[in-house]
């Protein structure tokens, strides 16, 4: 090992999804892809070789569940279900049946009909630029990959006997590959696809190891047996790192250890700032599997239910029913906690093959999408509408319509809300008859029309990811303008202080569950302009918990009377960042 640090030190840039620091030596995992023969399959032969299919899907489905079932007694229920999306993928109806038709019509054998028709979807997914979607890709990769070995005989064994704690290294890291490793072994993960909602980052959380997604090249810049260190809270991994840089991140891992500790006791405290002012710290999920266990005791329920990943995942619009099951699970897995359930958000760049009628467009940030999409196919959006009306008969259930422009629009989803309670109750099915409706402000028009879109309104949510893009013309994935997003542009501030505003006249609560409600920085400012609900990922809860019941309603009303009379961007995330060290200072040292 001393040789090893010996070594040069470099570093590497990656995402951060799972908090932590670690260091040890690397075990580079080369994923090597199984090679699928391909042979013509005469006409006497082929209905073995179908059965050989169907019986490669039904080992298959035996080891998926077999995965799922030792995840679940050794990181829980909840974190184990997302191999549910393996089991879509497996039985997903037009993958077996493009696999049938085109070994009818190719003739040739089956594993290679299965391995073409795979490599299409693949094919169409990587034209889209979404995470959810380039994660539904590592799903199909993983799935595939188990029924070809299945078909050929091949069976899936452990990786090496990890006698030692190790640093997985992978360009890729499957979910199964979870039940190839002795967990308590993993010191960290480190791979170059994934993103802050793959199924690596949320097993990574669940389980407590820090993993770097991201990093470009990985499997060439890093050997089996180099010493890493990686630093989980800003995205680098160290290799080779010098004594030096190992004390200083000895220290650094002590002070996040500490300092989380003291979030942690805001946990089970009411959420309620130091002058009785209430708040509520909510959940941003997709499905029910994105909520910790044990969450529900100290959250205040899901602020947004993302529906589109679960219509992304099964690649269709599913049925009624089958909405109903999932939106269902999350209610009961809030354990009484309100759940607001956003309909469906397509379009943009969540289009799959969904939406064929649709032609290209030149701007689909801009254009038919989400409520748009919805509104012009009620058959779709009323039999989710009754999905999510079925659901809250097991709890407390909101809808958020996306993406609303106008009054309008809200109108006439609460038209086709109504007529889908008038076709449930005609059924004799139960739901929450008086259930809140609430629209998303996320684009200009929605902002400087909030007093009028609150008048028809229950609630009001700000997705703040959009509405600052929208409003500064700026795609912030553009590394060409990405340096002119600003969320303390004076506009940005100025426009959401307008709509808590309208919605305080209003008499209705408002919510945040775009990023800025997850950022310490901007906490504050947002309770004192009269946010009421912030909703977040689960990793950010007890930082913004704990900060905001150290936050006066008076100091924090003050903050937002200070910031909106400044009149530069820089200026106003000066001021924020001075006030958050200032309020943090008694608490962590």
């Amino acid at each position: 090992m001393s040789e090893i640090q010996q070594g040069i030190e470099r570093e590497l840039k990656g995402l951060s999804v799972s908090k932590g620091i670690a260091h040890g030596e690397a075990f580079v995992m080369f994923r090597r892809e199984l090679e699928t023969p391909v042979y013509e399959i005469r006409d006497s032969d082929k209905p073995a070789e179908r059965e050989r299919f169907q019986n490669a899907i039904l080992k298959t489905r035996a080891d998926i569940q077999q995965i799922k079932a030792e995840l679940a007694e050794s990181i829980g229920e909840s974190e184990s279900s997302i191999f549910d999306a393996h089991l879509l993928v497996l039985e997903d109806v037009a993958i077996m049946q493009e696999t049938l038709a085109t070994f009818e019509k190719e003739h040739f054998n089956i594993e290679y009909c299965y391995q073409t028709v795979i490599n299409k979807f693949i094919e169409a997914f990587e034209k889209i630029d979404d995470a959810f979607i380039r994660e539904r890709i590592g799903d199909l990769k993983d799935v595939s990959r188990r029924v070809i070995a299945n078909m050929l005989g091949i069976e899936t064994s452990k990786i090496g006997a990890l006698s030692d704690p190790l640093i997985l290294v992978s360009s890729d890291f499957a979910p199964s590959d979870f039940a190839l490793v002795d967990k308590s072994k993993i010191l960290a993960i480190v791979t170059e696809k994934g993103s802050q909602t793959s199924h690596t980052a949320i097993l990574s959380r669940s389980l407590g190891i820090p993993c770097i997604v991201g990093v470009s090249g990985v499997e060439n810049s890093i050997s089996s047996g180099e010493f890493l260190l990686v630093d989980g809270y800003n995205g680098q991994v160290v290799v080779n790192p010098s004594q030096e840089t190992l004390r200083h991140y000895t220290e650094v891992e002590s002070i996040h250890r500490e300092i989380q500790k003291v979030f942690d006791t805001s946990l089970p405290y009411p959420s309620t700032t130091p002058d009785g002012l209430d708040f509520k710290i909510e959940l941003n999920i997709s499905s029910a599997a994105d909520i910790p266990a044990g969450s529900m005791n100290y959250c205040d329920g899901v602020g947004l239910l993302r529906t589109e990943n679960f219509f992304l995942d099964t690649g269709s619009f599913p049925d009624e029913q089958a909405q109903f099951e999932v939106y269902k699970d999350a209610v009961l897995a809030a354990c009484g906690k309100p759940v607001t359930i956003r309909t469906l958000d397509l379009g943009g760049d969540k289009t799959l093959n969904l939406m064929k009628e649709v032609s290209k467009e030149e701007n689909p940030f801009m254009g038919y999408r989400a409520i748009r999409f919805c509104l012009d196919h009620k058959d779709i959006f009323l039999t989710q509408l009754k999905a999510i009306l079925r659901a809250s008969a097991f709890g407390t259930v909101k809808i958020l319509l996306p993406m609303i422009c106008s009054i309008r629009e809200v109108e006439r989803s609460r038209l086709l809300i109504e007529q889908a309670k008038d076709e449930l109750a005609a059924a004799n099915i139960a739901f929450d008859k008086h259930i809140q409706v609430g629209a998303m402000i996320e684009v200009p028009s929605a902002a400087i029309t909030a007093d009028v879109i609150c008048d028809v309104c229950d609630f009001i949510s700000i997705g703040t990811n959009d509405l600052i893009q929208y409003i500064l013309a700026v795609d912030r994935v553009n590394d060409m303008v990405a340096y002119l997003y600003e969320p303390t542009h004076p506009a940005v501030i100025r426009t959401l202080d307008m709509v808590v505003s309208a919605a305080k006249k209003a008499g209705i609560p408002v919510c945040v569950c775009g990023e800025l409600a997850a950022d310490p920085i901007f906490a504050p400012l947002l309770l004192g302009m009269g946010v009421s609900e912030f909703s977040m990922s689960p990793t950010a809860v007890s930082e913004i918990k704990f900060l905001l019941r150290k936050t006066p309603s008076d100091k924090a009303k003050g903050l937002r009377n200070e910031v909106l009379s400044l009149k530069r961007a820089r200026h106003i995330i000066s001021r924020l960042r001075s006030y958050h060290y200032e309020a943090m200072q008694p608490y962590i040292k």
